[in-house]
């Protein structure tokens, strides 16, 4: 017996065919091969399938049909699939957006919020500056006022001792040391002028309200204050000592006078 090799194409086509197809076809085989046996009777023999071709027909169409079935159900869980992904993808977008915008309004909160705090202190030290500015400018007017106040008061009573004390010279000088008499006079005259000079100085003395109030000194108020006190005691002093050093010459110059006249 000769052996028959299938070629490769009827390889592919077999086992590319339905199961059902090639179980059909199975089938067919085995009926011939029991129809070619010499016990079977040729009159009663029935195939197992009448048409083989209208049956192989009727299972390739149930199988396109069945494919076509998956292959739709396939593409519908493929379009759901794709559509979930969308909407997965759009859902991130959305997210992705709305974390960002957050993000971004934070910043814009931030940002104006420090921005009004930075406005807010300078407004603050602007106005602190300005506060001290006019504070400043208010101890400076009042420390003028008091020194020109000062001064002046100073300013009258030298005039006023210079005065007193130019006239006690004169009336001096006019007087006859000799006279008994004038001396006595010159000696009522010169406890005149300084009673005079006294009152005047009491009287300068009191046009100046010397009562203290209860009020609490700034710092500054305080150094103006001693500034004041060290002015007054730094031109006191060199009034006195100009005063001490005219009298002095006064006095050398007439006891000279008179001496030189005793002679």
């Amino acid at each position: 017996m000769s052996s028959y090799s299938f070629s490769h194409e009827f390889y592919q086509r077999w086992t590319g065919a339905p199961q059902s197809v090639r179980a059909a076809i199975v089938q067919e085989l085995k009926d011939i091969t029991a129809l070619l046996r010499a016990d079977t009777s040729f009159e009663q023999f029935v195939f197992s399938n009448h048409d083989l071709d209208a049956h192989l027909d009727d299972l390739y169409g149930a199988h396109e049909k069945q494919q076509a079935a998956a292959k739709a159900l396939a593409d519908e869980q493929a379009a759901l699939r794709a559509k979930a992904e969308q909407q997965r993808l759009e859902e991130e977008r959305l997210e992705a957006e709305r974390i960002e915008a957050e993000r971004l309004a934070q910043v814009r909160a931030q940002a104006e919020k420090q921005a009004a705090e930075e406005k807010a202190q300078a407004d603050a030290e602007n106005e602190q500056r300005q506060q001290q500015q006019n504070i400043q400018q208010k101890d400076n007017q009042e420390l003028s006022a008091t020194e020109e106040k000062l001064s002046s008061y100073t300013l009258h009573a030298h005039t006023s001792h210079n005065r007193e004390a130019n006239a006690a010279t004169a009336t001096l000088k006019e007087t006859d040391p000799k006279s008994s008499a004038d001396k006595k006079t010159t000696s009522a005259h010169d406890e005149q002028l300084i009673n005079a000079v006294d009152d005047k100085v009491s009287h300068a003395a009191s046009s100046i309200d010397l009562s203290l109030k209860d009020t609490t000194l700034s710092a500054a108020e305080q150094q103006m204050i001693h500034e004041l006190e060290v002015h007054i005691d730094d031109y006191l002093t060199e009034q006195m000592m100009q005063l001490s050093e005219t009298l002095k010459s006064w006095l050398r110059a007439e006891v000279t006078r008179q001496l030189s006249e005793k002679q």
